[in-house]
């Protein structure tokens, strides 16, 4: 009876042995297929944000929805647009593009949403500027140049990052 149940418990225990030895090896299968996983999510991931970065642009047509989305892009590469920068570029839209109504309220409203899903505010003159050159004639393109200055010069000097996209809006639209 004790060597049945010797070998009774060596069985078992080889079983047991061999049951753990292949929970480990699923395991680490585990493990590699997660990593995997988690690796191609991120590439998913970085195209969806390309394509959602292009697609958000993608539904302005007016000149000034996209002046509106670019002066409100300029005035977040300096600080959290306040609320007298927000009036500042409501102004403007008023004043230079005459913008009225809810034009205008509509065009604000995308353009302080489209800043925060925008990552590079020289995607958005690089989108623009065949909207502008086709539909803006030279005095509105120095007017449209001069906002994005007015804008950028809010709390003083205009940043290195302002500065680079307003020589780049500059150097498109008034090159011709």
């Amino acid at each position: 009876m004790a060597a049945v149940i010797a070998v009774l418990g060596a069985i078992i225990g080889g079983i047991a042995l061999w049951w753990w030895r292949a929970q480990q090896v699923k395991g680490a299968a585990d493990s590699v297929i997660d990593v995997a996983g988690k690796a191609r999510g991120m590439i998913s991931r970085a195209r969806f944000r390309q394509r959602a970065g292009q697609s958000v642009l993608a539904g302005v047509d007016t000149p000034g929805m996209a002046a509106a989305t670019l002066l409100y892009s300029l005035a977040t590469l300096r600080r959290p647009v306040m609320r007298a920068d927000a009036e500042k570029i409501d102004g403007l839209l008023k004043t230079v593009c005459r913008l009225h109504g809810q034009d205008r309220e509509d065009a604000m409203a995308f353009a302080e949403w489209a800043s925060g899903h925008v990552s590079d505010t020289n995607d958005i003159v690089r989108r623009f500027l065949p909207l502008w050159t086709s539909s803006l004639a030279e005095p509105e393109r120095r007017d449209l140049v001069g906002m994005a200055v007015t804008i950028a010069e809010i709390g003083g000097e205009p940043t290195d990052a302002q500065s680079v996209a307003i020589r780049r809006l500059s150097e498109g639209l008034l090159s011709d």
